[in-house]
Formats: structure tokens, sequence, C-alpha cells
């Protein structure tokens, strides 16, 4: 009998394969990308002839031969690439969701070439155009984002933006996010009169000689004053400002976004969103750490496609606004400051950094940490330091942000602490000529070095902070590879990464930041069909020209969420 069990077995086997059995597949594929190169970021198989696609996930990757016998049937989707490039959906380790709305919404102030905005002038021009718009009701206020001091020359003050308006409150977001203008209108709108004391933390910067106030805040002056200014005062403008935000990023080809500091009602608000049915594609939020009795759920699993993570610090200001708290002084300390100024801490008090973040630790939270400046990186890996050393190492549960001035001593520290770090270095492009001013071309070279955290053996993201710039992920990567500045220089050549490095940063280890590299951020059976359809391949093409690749499809959970017009 077990003779002739094993003559049946093989007969079967046999009868399968000349195409005698039953020649439906086991699983039909509801569509299989072919025709163009497919860069998985898998390192186990890099790239692919073909993709399947089910219910969601992937399939199957491999050759287009072996994909289509053994999952091609009368439904699948046959879809050709015609040569363009299919890569795993992105993952920004650091953005704003909340205030992309108020990007896509408002002014674009940037500076070429992600805006036009080069001189005070120009500023004027955007807002004044702006103020023409029926977009001014959405927040009662002419706003705009974006604006470069380090291009302009100076801080826009309310005597230019009295220019565009003495009757409607007009404010202004600087490029770094840490500061902001207003007009005489918008002062008074939110209380800023010459009475007014700095917060600690703050500036409100005042006319030469006198206390009135010039219009530019600082720092947690500017948190307090400036939400308003880019803040939907209904809650149809809320869905609206949220629609052009995930449009924008869509566009961009982000899969799974996140929301970096999310403050006072903010939560709420994304939460609203969410349950309404108003976010197609993963939202990853994250409270400031003195707000989080205002998130509903924390946990790591998605609902309604958002998951509140965790908690975020901010220990210091921006370099390129000159608020990083440095160990050394700035070579230009900004106006008014004595030559030996360092910048300064947001919280002076370690002990409250390090009490929030074994909280963290006790509820399973991520934390985020903001530290641009070296004593503020000093301040975190002390904190991190007695976290650990009563609860034990937890890898990846404190991110660093930024980063900027870290010194090549703090890197293995990073290491041994478990902690993710997502780099900055789009800023050799945008202020690599400016730091050489500001700290000297050795410490500009060391910006967001890469490549030395990369030789540690730990992987890293690269992320935009949007809306700081636009939420442009090829031109983070084409900056990361590259370390351009504007002028054309090269921004520490030596910390340059290769191309492939750099797509992981803003896929598979970008995933792995959020502690969700098992189900996104390359292509591979079993994961989720997060991708991107590129104009180019990233891999092959000259590096210089990374930039230029436009996404022209993205695609949640293999549904099309984003399509480029032609």
């Amino acid at each position: 009998m077990p003779l002739i069990k094993s003559l049946l077995v093989v007969l079967a086997l046999a009868l399968l394969n000349s195409g005698c059995g039953s020649s439906r597949p086991a699983v039909v594929a509801d569509a299989i990308y072919v025709g163009g190169p497919i860069v998985t970021v898998n390192d186990a198989q890099p790239n692919a002839e073909a993709l399947a696609v089910k219910d969601g996930k992937i399939l199957a990757v491999g050759s287009r031969v072996e994909i289509e016998k053994a999952h091609k049937g009368k439904t699948t989707a046959i879809v050709d690439l015609a040569g363009k490039t299919l890569m795993s959906g992105f993952i920004d380790g650091h953005t704003h969701i909340l205030a992309l709305g108020a990007q896509a919404v408002g002014a674009n102030l940037l500076p070429a070439p992600d805006g036009k905005v080069d001189t005070i002038d120009a500023l004027v021009t955007e807002l004044q155009a702006f103020a023409k718009t029926p977009e001014v009701s959405r927040t009662g206020w002419i706003f705009g984002l974006g604006y470069d001091d380090s291009v302009l020359g100076r801080h826009p003050t309310k005597a230019d933006l009295d220019r565009v308006s003495t009757t409607v409150p007009v404010g202004v977001i600087h490029i770094s996010g840490h500061f902001s203008a207003m007009n005489s209108v918008g002062l008074a709108k939110v209380g800023i009169t010459a009475a007014s004391k700095d917060p600690v933390g703050g500036t409100i910067r005042r006319l030469a000689g006198s206390s009135e106030p010039d219009g530019v805040l600082e720092e947690l002056a500017h948190y307090q004053a400036a939400l308003p200014v880019i803040t939907p005062v209904t809650k149809a403008n809320q869905d609206y400002f949220m629609e052009r935000a995930l449009e924008m990023v869509k566009s961009f080809g982000y899969t799974t976004v996140n929301e970096g500091r999310m403050m006072g009602g903010q939560a709420k608000d994304l939460e609203a969103l969410a349950a309404n049915g108003k976010l197609d594609i993963d939202v990853v939020g994250f409270a400031d750490f003195v707000d989080t009795t205002e998130v509903g759920v924390w946990g790591q699993e998605y609902k309604s496609r958002l998951r509140m993570a965790g908690i975020k610090i901010v220990l210091d200001g921006s370099p390129q606004g000159r608020t990083a708290w440095r160990t050394t002084p700035y070579l230009l300390p900004p106006p008014g400051e004595k030559a030996d100024y360092r910048g300064s801490p947001n919280i002076p008090d370690t002990a409250i950094i390090t009490a929030a973040i074994a909280n963290a630790y006790d509820r399973n939270w991520q934390v985020k940490v903001h530290a641009n400046g070296d004593a503020a990186i000093d301040q975190l890996l002390e904190a991190v330091g007695k976290v650990s050393a009563e609860k034990g190492v937890r890898q990846g549960q404190v991110i660093l942000i930024h980063g900027q001035f870290i010194r090549s001593d703090q890197i293995p520290k990073l290491k041994a602490l478990g902690i993710f770090p997502s780099m900055f270095p789009m800023h050799t492009f945008y202020w690599g000529d400016w730091y050489k001013q500001i700290v000297g071309p050795e410490q500009a070279a060391r910006i967001s070095p890469m490549r030395s955290i990369l030789n540690t053996g730990l992987h890293a993201t690269s992320h935009t902070d949007a809306p700081v710039a636009l939420p442009n992920l090829m031109q983070v990567v084409w900056a990361t590879v590259n370390r351009t500045s504007r002028s054309g220089t090269i921004i520490g050549p030596d910390e340059r990464v290769t191309p492939y490095e750099a797509m992981k940063m803003i896929t598979l280890w970008g995933a792995e930041q959020f502690g969700e590299q098992a189900t996104k951020g390359s292509l591979e059976p079993g994961k989720l069909a997060d991708m991107v359809i590129l104009s180019d391949n990233p891999l092959t093409i000259d590096p210089m020209k990374i930039n230029k690749i436009v996404v022209l499809e993205t695609i949640k959970e293999g549904k099309t969420v984003y399509k480029r017009r032609q």
C-alpha cells in the first residue's frame, strides 16, 4: 500500500506539472506590476521583474514568468510600468502634517528653488496677493510660511508687514518653524504689547532702545502666539486643510506621514479627522510632552489610519536661526548678543526631561527629542542614560530629531543607549553656506554626519521636518547623497552616502524608526502594498539629478491614492 500511495502522489504531481491538473492558481493576484525596474530595498532580493498584490498586501516578488504563471488569473490587472520605477512608499522620519495644510493653503514664502521670496519686497508682494484670496477667511489671518532670514538678510518686522495690511492680522512663519513675525494688528490680536514679558525659553524682539515689540517672536514666544495664525477656525476648514495637506504629501510619495508635535487641542482635532474618515494614508502622532492628556487612545495599532505613538520634547532651537544650544560660541552671534553667545536650553532643568522619558518608558511610548546643538544632545544623553540605568536600554524607544551639531564622540553614545537618529542633511543645501559663516567651515562639514552614523552600524532616517521647505523626499535624498550647497560647494564630502542608503532612509529605515518594519518599508511578500511609481530610478540616475525625479503614482495597500496628471 505505501508503494501504491507513493506512485499516486508522483502521478498527481506529474499531471499538475504537465498542465493536466487544475489550471487555476492557488492564489490569484489582484494586480501584477511589470515592465520597469522594481527596487525592493530588500538586501536579500534587491531587484525584481514583477510584483503581485493581493488584498492590499504584497503576494509575490520575483521573475515575471514565475509570478504570472503562479498568480495571474482572469481578474488580475497587469500594470505596465512602461519603464518607470516601482519602490516602497515613502516614510518621512519627521514631519508636521497638521501644519502642512497651512503650507498648502497659505502664501509660499520660501526662497528659490521652492518659492520666489528672496527679498523683503517679494515677501510683501506674495502676502498682498494672498490677501486677495478667499483663503484668508479660513483662519482670519493673512499668513504665509517659509521665509528665510539667511536669504532675506533679516527677519521681516511689523513695519514690513504693516505694508500688507493695517486692518487684518498678518503672520508669517520662519522656515525653521522656530520664529514668526506679525504686523501691528496681529500682535494686538495675540496680546503682545510693550508690557509683555519674555516667556522662559522665548524672546519678544523689541525696537532699538525701546520695550515696543518689533514684530519678531523667537522660540516659546513664537509657539505660544503663532498657532492661531495657521489654525483653521471651523470644522469644515479643518477638513479642507487636512485634505490639502494629504494631497501634498501623497504627491511626494508618502504612504505614512507623522505629526511630530501636537500641542493644545491638536490631538483631539487629529483624532476627529481620523474618526470622520478623512485619512487615506497612515498618520503617526506625537504629542508635546506637556499635552499628553489631550490624546484619546495610545497604542501600536492604527485606528481609522491614525496611531498615537508617543511624545515630543524640544530641548533647544534651530541652528540656522542660531538658537540651537552649543558648547562653543557661534562665530557670528545674532544681533544684540554677546561674543560668547552659545544659544540656550529650552528646558534648563534636566530632571524634567528625565522624568518625562521615564514616564514614556513606563507607558511604552516612543519619545521624539528635538536637539540640534551639541549641548542639547549632551542633555539628552544624560537624561536617557539615567533612565536606561534604571529601566534598561530600549532600542528605538527614543528618537533623536535633527542633531545638526552632534559631535563625533556623541554618535557611539546614541548606539549604546539605543537612540534612533533621524537627521536633517537637507540643511547642507539650504543653509550650508550660511553655516560656514555662523559656525565655521569645519563644523558646517559635520552637519548631519550621515556616513559617520552609518559607519557605527546604526540605521538612520533623513527627514524634511516639513513645512520646513517642502515635503519633497527626493530633494532630501538628493541632499543626503550629494551634500551640495546653494553655491555649489560640497558640504562635508566624507559624510555623503550612496543612493541606495539614502533611499533606505525614507523607506525601510523609516518604517524601522516607528517600529513598523515588519509590515512596511520594503517590497517583500506579506508586507503592505504601500508603493510609489517614480519617473526615474534613483539608484541608476546621475546622483545630481535625483531631485528631478517626480512621483507619478502613490499606492496605499494596493489602492491608488494619488496619480500625477500627465
